[in-house]
């Protein structure tokens, strides 16, 4: 039963000063500014944390006195302005001045144990310093809302549904944290003609985490199993190469392929590849595989009975730093044909500036004609001297005998 002093203060609290406790819910790393309401002119300004000192700024001569909880370079004073820089948790509290008090909630979001998870693993999302308030939880892909409002909840057995962006929603402020699951990558459904080779894809995305200490393959119906050895920070394949299965050659990370060789009937069926880590959770992944009696396939890494070996694991496709053979190959082909065709142009061109410059010259040896070429009327001394030596033009022959004839009449 409420005695008449409680009935009082909570009058006091709710009715007599209403709205003087500013709630705030601000997001760790970002910065806030408290401003306190203008104080009579010479009166001190004094600002607490939990009802502890931080601050005191004298009203008449505006020096200031710091208390143990304020921080350089985190709490900055300026006439009636409070600003606190790069919030975290220990900064929230009840902050006060002489004729105001807030109330800062400083809210981040965590998950446990990490935010790349496994498949199939759990994860527990924390939603920290919202106390005891409800929180709405949106799960992705579409916001969705999750059907739990604790500040903490736990995903058991997470799924590729569960990846994406989820978000924390408490009084209008809005975190965000995204999750992504990891799982094995391989192929579900694998035709391959009689007789011929196939390659058993299982791999891990490279940007993972978490490390595997084992890996394996089995098939019931074959009642055969290719597993790894027990060396965990050298893990190879235990078996050897086989006239019916090829292992990968080196340390095993990420990818944990396997080729069978000269498959058969008899081995059509499900093989299942299962990678162990060291938190002790197991992924799993199958293929199934189907014989043809021909040599048409369609899906997955096959070869035909005449080539022999895959596409995907010929000679032409080795890797090389990380890039296939045929790419390198495709590279350099365009390489030279570009420095052909560059230095064909280069060639050519150089050749026309010469051209050009062989007739520019040509046109400046040629003289042009002038009226002596055309009229010798008007003669020099020396073109005078020059015509006389020229040979005289011959006598016709019957001007020549009539000149030579006697004269009768003598």
């Amino acid at each position: 039963m409420p005695t008449l002093k409680d009935i009082f203060v909570l009058l006091l609290v709710f009715y007599i000063y209403p709205g003087k406790c500013d709630v705030l819910y601000l997001q760790a790393g970002q910065d806030v500014s408290l401003q306190c309401p203008e104080l009579p002119s010479g009166q001190d300004m004094v600002w607490k944390l939990d009802n502890k000192l931080l601050v005191t700024i004298d009203g008449k001569k505006g020096t200031s006195r710091k208390g143990p909880l304020f921080k350089q370079n985190k709490h900055y004073t300026s006439g009636d302005n409070l600003k606190i820089t790069r919030l975290e948790a220990r900064d929230a509290g009840d902050y006060s001045c002489p004729k105001k008090e807030f109330r800062v909630h400083v809210v981040s979001v965590f998950a446990d144990p990490g935010t790349v998870l496994l498949q199939s693993s759990y994860v527990k999302l924390r939603c920290d310093g919202v106390n005891t308030n409800p929180v709405q939880w949106l799960r992705p892909p579409n916001g969705e809302r999750y059907h739990e409002t604790k500040p903490e909840i736990t995903l058991t057995s997470v799924t590729s549904k569960d990846e994406g962006q989820w978000t924390c929603l408490v009084q209008g402020l809005k975190i965000n944290i995204t999750l992504t699951v990891v799982g094995l990558q391989t192929q579900e459904n694998i035709e391959v003609p009689e007789g011929g080779d196939v390659v058993l894809t299982c791999s891990l995305p490279k940007n993972t985490p978490h490390r595997a200490v084992s890996g394996k393959w089995t098939a019931k119906h074959l009642d055969v199993s290719f597993g790894t050895t027990d060396d965990k920070h050298n893990l190879r394949w235990k078996g050897q190469n086989t006239s019916k299965v090829l292992f990968t050659s080196g340390q095993l990370s990420t990818n944990y392929d396997i080729k069978l060789i000269k498959v058969q009937s008899t081995d059509a069926g499900e093989f299942v590849c299962t990678v162990k880590f060291e938190s002790g959770t197991e992924l799993t992944a199958s293929t199934m595989i189907k014989v043809l009696p021909g040599t048409s396939v369609s899906g997955g890494k096959v070869v035909n009975n005449v080539k022999g070996q895959t596409p995907s694991e010929g000679p032409w496709t080795k890797d090389v730093y990380g890039v296939q053979l045929w790419v390198w190959i495709a590279v350099g082909a365009s390489s030279v044909v570009l420095i052909g065709l560059i230095i064909s142009t280069v060639l050519v061109q150089q050749r026309n500036k010469r051209m050009k410059k062989r007739v520019r010259k040509l046109r400046s040896m040629r003289q042009p004609l002038t009226a002596k070429d055309y009229c010798q009327c008007n003669r020099s001394h020396g073109e005078v001297e020059l015509a006389k030596q020229v040979r005289p033009v011959p006598i016709p022959r019957q001007q020549r005998n009539a000149h030579n004839k006697p004269n009768s009449y003598n």
